[in-house]
This record gives structure tokens, C-alpha cells and sequence, in this order.
């Protein structure tokens, strides 16, 4: 009798430890969908594709079975498509446009599926943070600075359907080519390596709650501020130099004199400011915020915008990205966020 009652208490043992053990994998895996739902990036290289087409029609085959691309990037319909695909086609006739273009395949710049690798991390990390985004269709094109007739291009488009990448705009300082009326402060933000965090800041705008009607100075740049948390979050190895197109001379110096940076703010009464003209000045696109000082960098107020958010997220470990990109007042993260010009120790 001893015996079998010990073999039951053994076996109820048995069966408790088996539940529990079940409800612990349940637990994990469910932690695992979370937070790493699969995803498949349906990206086209429609650059190689044109590149390799032996002639117009091709090319023209090309453009039509991608009405989107006209559409978004060059602004037109299908009915000049053929017009298009001739310019195209004549263009990487041209030896000079060629060996531009073959630079852009190396390793270095978008060959080797390094494009794709880094697009296919980032876009799985928003899934992550963000369960019901949708994931957009990537196209690629190369024209050589809009080398193709009578047609816009851009360097980016970017929508939460569709993006559009101009990979001859990436092509950086090393690229054979350098766009027209391009600085060497927004070069930075061209290099091979920074595509993806630019793709990332316009991308932020899906998820960016902000109060755009009337906005301060501080309103902008909390939503800068919460772009680039964003940005940061989907690329975590990305280069702070190029993302915020600083010199490390100019992170490191901004960083050293946040400090002064933000009391030049509170003492000229900037942060409630509404007017474009002065908003401009710190938010714009300069290569010198001069009103501060001769070195200091351009956009400054971006910056400080994601030190704010910086130092919003140390306070409140528990809130994900989700809820402070869904926080649209940005008075209320300023003062939850205890920033006032001190770096974080």
C-alpha cells in the first residue's frame, strides 16, 4: 500500500512538472512570435534588370509590369513608358554612365546583397516593435542623377505601400559622380551606408504621433527627436555620423557642449517659438547653426530634439518605442523626460 501510494505521489509529481513545463514553453514561444514574426522583404532590383536589358523593349517590359514606380518616382503613367525605356536604354550605352553604374554594384556600395541584408534586419526589427505595420514594397532604380530625359527623379520615396530608392544618389563622396547642388554637410547623409537610416527617418512618420498644427520649436523637435530613436532602434549599428550627417568632430563637440547648446535655447526663448523663419535656423538645413557658434553643426535643434527623447526612454524603461512614437504632446515628454541640458552620466 506505501508503495503505491508513493508511485502515485510520484506520478502526480510527474504530470504537475510536465504542465508546468508546458505552460513555460507556451510562454516562450509565444515571447519568440512576438518578437520575431517572419518576415519576407519583397525588394527589386530594377536597377540590374535595366542595367541588363539588351534592348528598348526590355526595358520597356520592365517599366510597364511596375506602374508604381512610374507613378511614384517619375511622376508619369505607363502611356510613357516606351519614351522612358528608350532614354533608359541610350543612357547605359553611354561608357561614362556605365562604369558609374558598375562602381554601384562593388560590395562597397549596393552589391553583394548587402543592400538587401540591411533592409531585410531593419524592416524585421519594425515588425517587431510594430506587430501590425505594413511592410513595403522596395524598387531600386539608377539614372544617373535623372539622366533619362524629361522625367523627375529623387534621390527617395518613401511611402508604408511602396519606397524607391535612387541608388545613384547613395553613391557618396567616393562615388565617380556627385549629384548638383549637393554640400559636403549633406553628403554625409549619401553615403552607401547611410541609405537605410534616411529610408528608416521618413519611414518614422507612419508611427510619429505629433500635434502639427501650430507646432513650437520644441514640438518639431520632439518629433525630430522621436525619428531618430526610431531610426536608432531599426539599425542599431548605424554610424551616429550618418544618420545625423555630423563629422565625429561635430558629435563629439556637441555632445561636450550640450550643456551650452540648451541654455542658448532657454536664454533666447526658443522652445515655444512658432514662426517658421526662426524655427528654420535651428531645425533647417545649414551647415552651421552660427547663431550659437561658428562650429556649431546644422539642424542642432534635430539633435537636441533626440536627446530629449534620449533621456525620456532612460526615465521610463518600461514603455517600448511604440508607446513614446503614439505620444503626440510633446510638452508632456519634455517635462516627463527630465532632460535640461545635462548628458546622461
Amino acid at each position: 500500500m506505501k508503495n503505491h501510494k508513493r508511485c502515485l505521489g510520484f506520478l502526480l509529481l510527474l504530470i504537475s512538472s510536465f504542465f508546468m513545463g508546458s505552460c513555460g514553453s507556451k510562454d516562450e514561444n509565444k515571447e519568440i512570435k512576438i518578437k520575431a514574426p517572419a518576415i519576407q522583404l519583397d525588394i527589386q532590383r530594377l536597377d540590374q534588370s535595366i542595367a541588363n536589358s539588351q534592348n528598348v523593349q526590355q526595358i520597356d517590359s520592365i517599366l510597364r509590369k511596375h506602374p508604381e514606380v512610374l507613378q511614384a518616382y517619375f511622376s508619369v503613367g505607363t502611356n510613357r513608358s516606351s519614351e522612358l525605356a528608350k532614354n533608359f536604354f541610350a543612357l547605359f550605352q553611354n561608357p561614362a554612365l556605365r562604369k558609374f553604374y558598375e562602381q554601384s554594384q562593388e560590395p562597397a556600395y549596393f552589391g553583394g546583397k548587402v543592400l538587401e541584408k540591411e533592409l531585410q534586419a531593419a524592416f524585421q526589427e519594425i515588425k517587431n516593435e510594430f506587430p501590425q505595420a505594413k511592410i513595403p514594397k522596395i524598387r531600386t532604380v539608377f539614372t544617373g542623377f535623372g539622366a533619362v530625359g524629361n522625367f523627375k527623379t529623387q534621390h527617395l520615396v518613401v511611402s508604408d505601400s511602396l519606397i524607391v530608392i535612387g541608388l545613384d544618389y547613395f553613391m557618396g563622396k567616393n562615388g565617380l559622380y556627385l549629384p548638383q547642388n549637393v554640400y559636403d554637410y549633406q553628403l554625409r547623409r549619401l553615403e552607401p551606408r547611410a541609405l537605410v537610416g534616411q529610408i528608416l527617418l521618413l519611414y518614422a512618420g507612419y508611427f510619429n504621433q505629433h500635434e502639427a498644427e501650430n507646432a513650437s520649436m520644441l514640438s518639431d523637435m520632439i518629433w525630430y527627436g522621436k525619428s531618430y530613436a526610431f531610426a536608432k532602434k531599426m539599425a542599431p549599428s548605424l554610424a551616429d555620423s550618418l544618420l545625423f550627417g555630423y563629422t565625429q568632430t561635430e558629435l563629439t563637440e556637441s555632445e561636450m557642449f550640450q550643456q551650452e547648446i540648451w541654455e542658448h535655447f532657454i536664454d533666447q526663448s526658443l522652445l515655444y517659438k512658432q514662426d517658421e523663419f526662426t524655427k528654420a535656423k535651428y531645425l533647417g538645413e545649414r551647415p552651421k547653426t552660427i547663431e550659437i557658434g561658428p562650429a556649431c553643426p546644422g539642424s542642432i535643434g534635430r539633435w537636441l530634439g533626440w536627446k530629449i527623447i534620449d533621456a525620456y526612454q532612460s526615465n521610463h524603461p518600461n514603455e517600448n518605442l511604440a508607446e513614446v512614437m503614439a505620444k503626440p504632446d510633446a510638452n508632456q515628454l519634455f517635462q516627463a523626460s527630465g532632460y535640461r541640458g545635462k548628458a546622461k552620466e
